[in-house]
């Protein structure tokens, strides 16, 4: 299956772009996160991911092309959009300077679920012209299925961005996450820089979640967390005893970890191998890893002993 950055650079073959930008948006917040960058520098990508949104609200092509409902270009229908995009600081005080001549964005919606957007810039005018949008109205379906995997609906969202080695919740983002301690966000600053998906357990308190992060190029990290009941009715113990199987640990070992008494390891381990119908502490650990069955630890430590666990 094609990743979200090889369907950007599969339409290469159907028009031209020197730049190009996607914005995705938080569903809760509806923010708009860059999911992806390139060709742009930083005063562009910032104007483009964070001033056009604020400025076009969601339906700006119904605007500007209310007829055939293309996506709107600066060198064909710009001046239909309300206020006329070359009037505005992105294009004059941007792409002008950054040498962009036209562009072109496309919204990305399915069904009534809007998605987010694709920016993409040209450095010579007229790129952009009809045959073109029309070539990228058909194509934007690629972009609207792989976004929709992404789109996540439930749960809490999070935005979490890099900062003195760390990461940490966007200042606009902080009431919502107010009920998960900082415990996670160190424990994703663990995420290898080569992975792009993680899926994983976390507790917090008596609540359990179920976890996925992504990351991104620049390093930050869209989190969802969805309360969700730990797998074979274990306790929240027994899944961090299991979590710790999965880096080969002995009972001693992990009993040092979770300041426990080694009987008490033995114990949890006994449980959970009887709750999972398992009878080996080795298969317990596959079994783990294959579901994604663990609770990521604030060291990294659980990440680093199973690379496949990331992707």
């Amino acid at each position: 299956m094609l990743s979200l950055c090889d369907r950007i650079q599969s339409l290469r073959s159907l028009f031209h772009f020197d730049a190009v930008q996607l914005l995705g948006c938080a569903p809760q917040s509806r923010t708009h996160l860059e999911l992806h960058c390139e060709g742009y520098n930083l005063n562009c990508a910032s104007a483009l991911g964070t001033g056009f949104p604020q400025i076009y609200a969601p339906g700006f092509t119904a605007q500007a092309s209310p007829h055939d409902l293309l996506p709107p270009s600066i060198s064909e229908c710009s001046d239909a959009m309300n206020p006329p995009f070359r009037s505005t600081a992105i294009y004059t005080d941007a792409l002008l300077r950054g040498g962009f001549q036209d562009g072109m964005t496309v919204e990305l919606q399915r069904g009534d679920s809007y998605l987010g957007m694709i920016h993409f810039s040209s450095q010579q005018a007229g790129s952009f012209n009809r045959h073109v949008r029309t070539l990228a109205l058909g194509a934007k379906v690629l972009l609207e299925e792989a976004m929709q995997n992404m789109a996540w609906h439930q749960g809490t969202i999070l935005h979490l961005v890099p900062q003195a080695g760390g990461l940490v919740v966007r200042e606009d983002m902080q009431a919502q996450a107010n009920a998960i301690s900082g415990t996670l966000f160190k424990a994703l600053s663990f995420m290898d820089r080569q992975t792009s998906t993680l899926q994983a357990f976390w507790l917090e308190g008596r609540q359990s979640y179920r976890l996925q992060a992504q990351r991104f190029p620049k390093g930050d990290v869209l989190l969802r967390l969805v309360p969700a009941d730990l797998p074979g009715g274990l306790s929240a113990k027994e899944m961090q005893v299991l979590s710790w199987l999965l880096t080969g640990h002995t009972d001693r070992e992990i009993a040092a970890k979770l300041f426990l008494s080694e009987r008490t390891v033995h114990s949890h381990v006994t449980s959970l191998l009887r709750k999972l119908g398992i009878t080996r502490r080795t298969e317990a650990a596959v079994k783990a890893a294959l579901n994604h069955w663990y609770v990521p630890d604030a060291q990294g430590a659980i990440l680093a002993a199973v690379p496949g666990l990331c992707h």
